[in-house]
């Protein structure tokens, strides 16, 4: 008898020194997050793709504070335009806004090459206004990768702004003009909202064109940053080539639009553009951003089991297609001030036949604590990824709480 409540005494006394497990939901999601409402099936990702199951962790110095990256803006102080032969023969009007502005002329297969002095640019005066001539053998020296019969002309300092005419009697097919200003003041500010986003999803654009207030502006009295009335249009390129408009709306920022992702994204990896096309009181720019574009192909889902003890969060997936899945996620602990810290950075990664339910851990248990850190614990910044298609699938700003 003495011999069974020992043995149950230390079952019983075993059973309370485990850690303890927590399942909770993650939390709700934030505006900025990317979620996946849904899971879609997709075709197979190629062949050659690592199939073992991979997790490690690494230490974060809690001193050095973590920051999401600043939005990306695309500044523009250029544009381009197809033009085809009839208008370079009839002249082609070009406005600039400052001097020693640079002018590309390049032949589209099937036009004919041009030598440098088979065309030419006049000023708003009708005069000559070319101060250097590089043919496509110089640019190709100074490791430009441009066709044959690329040639670039520079205005010169003294070129005065207005509209120049780039003209060409010689000219047949099609060509590609490219106009930088670097010495403007007028630059276009072009940004998207998001980095990512699932297909069928949208992202909004902004566009600005800015007058940059440099010496001169000052010296007259104007205000720096000041918005320009603007007028344009933008377009959404997928990576396999398609394409469709985007029509640009005035506010009281300058331009904008809400665009569309189409819900087909097609098979081809790589990352989508938005390129816009502004004009505004005789200034032209164009710019372009790029950001992803995801099928989602598996999603977080269902109760995440958290072990405070081992510091480990199993993260349970909903998986619609084949492929590897990878989740990341970085661990914060309470410091001896009450603060949460970064302390733990944890990847994990495996390949998945079939649809259905599966799960990923994150072992932060492998890295030690910092002195001085203990729960409350928060992880942050989880992810999820296809690896095999290349796609950022959800992001949580803030998941967990334990």
């Amino acid at each position: 008898m003495t011999s069974r409540l020992t043995i149950a005494a230390a079952v019983a006394a075993a059973m309370v020194a485990l850690p303890l497990q927590a399942a909770q939901p993650l939390l709700p999601a934030r505006s900025t997050d990317q979620v996946a409402p849904r899971v879609e099936s997709a075709t197979r990702p190629a062949a050659g793709i690592e199939r073992a199951p991979v997790s490690f962790a690494w230490a974060l110095d809690p001193a050095q504070a973590l920051s999401a990256p600043a939005p990306f803006v695309a500044t523009s102080r250029s544009y381009w335009e197809m033009v085809d032969a009839a208008t370079l023969q009839r002249g082609l009007d070009l406005p600039l806004t400052a001097p020693d502005a640079v002018i590309q002329v390049s032949p589209v297969q099937g036009a004919r090459a041009l030598a440098p002095g088979q065309w030419q640019v006049r000023d708003p005066a009708g005069a000559l206004a070319v101060d250097k001539v590089v043919d496509a053998q110089q640019l190709q020296a100074a490791g430009m990768s441009v066709g044959q019969g690329t040639a670039m002309v520079r205005t010169g300092r003294s070129a005065a702004a207005g509209t120049y005419r780039l003209q060409s009697a010689q000219a047949q097919g099609r060509y590609v003009v490219q106009v930088l200003e670097p010495n403007s003041r007028v630059a276009l500010h072009l940004q998207a909202n998001r980095q990512q986003v699932l297909a069928g999803g949208s992202v909004t654009l902004s566009a600005r064109l800015l007058d940059d207030g440099g010496t001169a502006a000052l010296a007259t009295g104007k205000v720096a940053g000041r918005t320009l009335p603007a007028g344009g249009e933008a377009l959404l390129v997928a990576p396999d080539g398609r394409s469709w408009p985007v029509p640009l709306v005035a506010d009281k920022q300058g331009l904008s639009a809400r665009v569309a992702i189409p819900q087909d994204i097609g098979q081809v990896q790589g990352l989508w553009e938005l390129q816009a096309f502004v004009s505004a009181n005789g200034v032209q720019r164009d710019a372009k951003v790029a950001f992803a574009v995801a099928q989602p192909t598996a999603r977080f889902s269902g109760q995440v089991e958290v072990d405070s003890a081992r510091r480990a969060v199993t993260l349970p997936l909903q998986i619609g297609a084949p492929g590897r899945y990878e989740a990341r996620g970085t661990l914060y602990a309470t410091g001896p001030d009450g603060q949460l810290r970064p302390v733990a950075q944890a990847h994990s990664a495996a390949w998945f036949e079939a649809a259905g339910s599966a799960e990923l851990q994150l072992p932060f248990a492998s890295v030690p604590l910092p002195r001085g850190y203990a729960a409350p614990f928060e992880l942050r910044d989880l992810q999820l990824q296809d690896q095999g298609r290349m796609a950022p699938i959800e992001s949580r700003a803030v998941a967990v709480t334990f």
